[in-house]
């Protein structure tokens, strides 16, 4: 069980140390649309609509292929949580004998397509995300999520490069996500 913890733990620091270079580079904006587009004529008006709706349309589309995956049942809790179609779950497992907490080791899945997934799923099961970050750093990306709701919390850690060297058989070193809930 010491193996688990530190695999969940090297994951969330280094999602941490990224989060706070992030924080310290600064934000950046984009920025949104003139006030002068409102003064176009109404033919303009009218394609802009129309691709607006085709862009709803297609991001709509997009949430419900990200949206896509499957529940499993967590060893240790009462409850089924949502995994990304295509994760390889390598590990469920409760993580202490009172089994209040559980851990949960896949791959095959990027941090941007995890990031995208939970951001959809969650809300939609019932959860409430209280943290949402997805960073690059160093050539590599890392997907930070934390969240609550079922009588449980929990944190999302996705890194595509995992460079620690843990006796978990199969975990490998690239897209790895480890997902950390415990009963409130």
């Amino acid at each position: 069980m010491t193996t688990y913890r530190n695999v969940a733990a090297a994951l969330a620091a280094a999602a941490a140390c990224l989060s706070l270079a992030a924080c310290s580079a600064g934000i950046t904006t984009t920025s949104s649309a003139s006030a002068d587009a409102a003064d176009s004529s109404r033919s303009a008006a009218a394609v802009a609509s129309s691709a607006s709706a085709a862009a709803m349309a297609s991001a709509s589309a997009s949430a419900s292929r990200a949206a896509a995956g499957r529940m499993i049942k967590l060893d240790g809790l009462s409850v089924s949580f949502p995994v990304p179609t295509g994760a390889k779950v390598i590990e469920n497992m409760a993580m202490n004998v009172d089994g209040k907490q559980t851990a949960i080791f896949f791959t095959l899945v990027t941090p941007a397509k995890v990031a995208s997934f939970y951001t959809a799923a969650l809300p939609r099961d019932g959860y409430k995300v209280t943290t949402n970050s997805l960073l690059s750093q160093t050539g590599s990306t890392v997907a930070f999520i934390q969240f609550s709701g079922h009588g449980i919390k929990g944190t999302i850690d996705s890194l595509a490069k995992f460079t620690e060297s843990v006796g978990i058989p199969g975990l490998g070193h690239k897209n790895v996500t480890t997902i950390s809930l415990q009963s409130k």
